[in-house]
């Protein structure tokens, strides 16, 4: 009986084939519209969560500041510098080390300057730097975006003001060493710093992946590759010396080892919502309840939830507009066969004084109905698709993520309005009186 009625229903169809595209019209545009913004939805989360990954999912921020209600103007701001002891960080990694993977401190002091090899002529074998004090943890918690590709990090007795070993890039190597990585390590250069005037030797132990080129300039319309800077990691206190040196110089007073922030990346499997709130209360609780120092905790996890949970209702409120469409082709649907039924109402009352029964009839018409909608759905999520894919690749620029269950989602509701919407039409057809049927012209 079922094959009979598709039979029947592709035949109708086949009779009147412009009206019925233009039943399904409004289907495949619903359908193509669903598909269409919630692959495009999909993949600009997907496309966000990895550019929001590089800078550590799993990280936290932390700091503390002085927080200041200017009731005293004769405070004396130089006695109220805030910081972390290097007690509170050892007790706190004691702490909760079961959820703690590393910690990265950096220095206050950041320069620049240029790479140089000794015995080699300065204007032409060079590479341009910025020199960043680090602690071996550093490297733990910015794994994301620092790969060691030959050589080591900073070791335990490397951490020190006298310890000048450092890190390059191979961007570095490119320039100084013809991209040999092998020759490099083991190998001094000088850092010539340009806003000291200070010029000393460190020791290459290890070269990373250059991953950001966001330094790079033009230089007449073209690209130096050779001028692009990158970053040289030095021990932290190496470069706190350093540069509390050069300021004091300078006649202004600077700190050595003075920690005012710091990042730590949590275990994999930890809460990093959770656990930021939790330290945020513990770091706090290490400074007297008079205090005016206030600790901060951030992270990425935290903003990357609030950005998807933003994306994801604006992806739904543009959805609900596109379902709309759909809506306007169910009823266009139960319009159309509502005029079918009126043509054939003959063929009914024909069929019925034959002994058809009405759940006969009704199952006839909902299968013609159900069929308009299920081609006008796959040919919507055929569109659909392809439009996904086209705004993802050729507008947007990212990695097109489709998910399956909206596409079985879709041909679920393609298959519901034609139920629905076919019932009300169908079921009038049931309810004919078969002489009265027989009279109609």
């Amino acid at each position: 009986m079922l094959m009979e009625n598709i039979r029947l229903a592709f035949l109708s169809m086949a009779a009147n084939k412009l009206r019925t595209f233009l039943t399904m019209l409004g289907i495949i545009i619903g359908i193509a519209s669903v598909i269409a913004i919630m692959t495009v939805g999909n993949s600009q989360m997907a496309e966000n969560r990895k550019q929001n990954s590089m800078f550590g999912i799993n990280n936290v921020s932390v700091y503390v500041y002085f927080q200041d209600d200017g009731s005293d103007p004769n405070i004396d701001y130089s006695k109220h510098i805030p910081e972390f002891k290097k007690e509170v960080l050892s007790d706190m990694c004691s702490t909760y080390a079961d959820k703690i993977e590393g910690i990265a401190v950096t220095s206050d002091f950041y320069f620049s300057g240029k790479a140089l090899l000794s015995g080699k002529d300065p204007d032409k074998v060079y590479a341009n730097i910025s020199v960043s004090g680090v602690n071996p943890g550093y490297f733990t918690v910015n794994n994301s975006t620092i790969t060691l590709k030959k050589g080591r990090i900073f070791g335990a007795r490397e951490t020190g003001e006298d310890s000048y070993v450092c890190l390059v890039s191979d961007m570095l190597v490119n320039n100084l060493f013809d991209g040999d990585m092998d020759k490099a390590v083991g190998k001094k250069i000088t850092l010539s710093l340009t806003d000291t005037g200070t010029a000393n030797d460190y020791t290459i132990i290890g070269v990373y992946s250059s991953s950001d080129y966001s330094q790079m300039f033009s230089q007449g319309g073209v690209t130096n590759m050779k001028d692009i800077q990158s970053t040289v990691y030095v021990p932290y206190l190496n470069l706190q010396a350093q540069g509390k040196a050069y300021y004091e110089s300078q006649g202004i007073q600077a700190s050595t080892g003075r920690i005012q922030y710091f990042d730590l990346r949590c275990k994999t499997g930890t809460d990093v919502v959770a656990f930021s709130t939790e330290l945020q209360n513990y770091l706090q609780s290490q400074f007297d309840a008079d205090s005016k120092f206030v600790v901060n905790c951030y992270n990425n996890a935290e903003w990357i939830q609030q950005e998807e949970a933003n994306m994801k209702k604006q992806t739904m409120t543009i959805t609900m507009i596109g379902a709309i469409a759909l809506l306007v082709g169910g009823i266009g649907v139960m319009n159309i066969m509502t005029v079918s039924i009126t043509e054939r109402t003959r063929e009914i009352g024909t069929r019925k004084a034959l002994g058809a029964k009405n759940r006969e009839i009704r199952a006839q018409f909902i299968t013609e109905a159900v069929i308009i909608s299920i081609l006008g759905g796959v040919i919507g999520m055929v569109a659909g698709i392809i439009t996904g894919v086209v705004i993802c690749t050729l507008v947007q620029h990212i990695g097109v993520v489709m998910d399956p269950k909206t596409i079985l989602l879709s041909f679920g509701l393609t298959f519901a309005v034609g139920v629905f919407f076919g019932y009300y039409p169908a079921n009038k057809a049931a309810k004919m009186d078969p002489i009265e049927a027989l009279r109609y012209e």
